[in-house]
């Protein structure tokens, strides 16, 4: 199973990718506090992400803050990121979906697969399942909404050349 944190879920919704991604994968996890952080907000990407939850699409599950407090001390993480990277260690997650610089280091140190959003929009493509143009479309989006590096939008969008 996926596990994901706040960012990426919304920068997916924000682009219409999320539901692409699930009707893909079936199912994301994320952990209570990540749904806390964005519940309540008013704005179209989180009522995209409050539907997938009431469809039971992305799955929230409850992880305890003492299994992440040392990670957040360690890794300068936020409660949401942490705690998405223990709920992955616990239920031994495929990958994490994170766009945070912290995590994606503690990913790379530990050898934790993860995908950004705009790896997400790649994949969608290279599965057919959106067109070149809408691929193109959504990157440049997420370059806009992100904080993505030149270096890395180049990349991911020589992978659809």
């Amino acid at each position: 199973m996926f596990v994901s944190n706040s960012s990426t879920l919304i920068l997916l919704a924000k682009v219409n990718a999320l539901n692409l991604l699930l009707d893909d994968i079936k199912i994301v996890a994320i952990p209570q506090v990540v749904y806390d952080e964005i519940k309540g907000k008013d704005s179209f990407e989180i009522m995209l992400i409050e539907k997938e939850v009431k469809n039971d699409r992305i799955k929230i599950q409850d992880i305890e803050k003492k299994t992440y407090e040392e990670i957040i001390r360690q890794f300068k993480l936020d409660g949401g990121e942490a705690a998405a990277y223990a709920l992955f260690k616990k239920i031994k997650g495929k990958a994490l979906l994170t766009d945070d610089g912290e995590l994606i280091k503690l990913c790379k140190i530990e050898n934790i697969p993860f995908i950004v959003a705009m790896a997400v929009v790649v994949r969608l493509y290279k599965k057919r399942k959106i067109k070149k143009d809408e691929t193109f479309e959504k990157l440049s989006k997420l370059y806009g909404y992100g904080r993505y590096s030149d270096e890395i939008y180049q990349y991911f969008k020589s992978e659809v050349r």
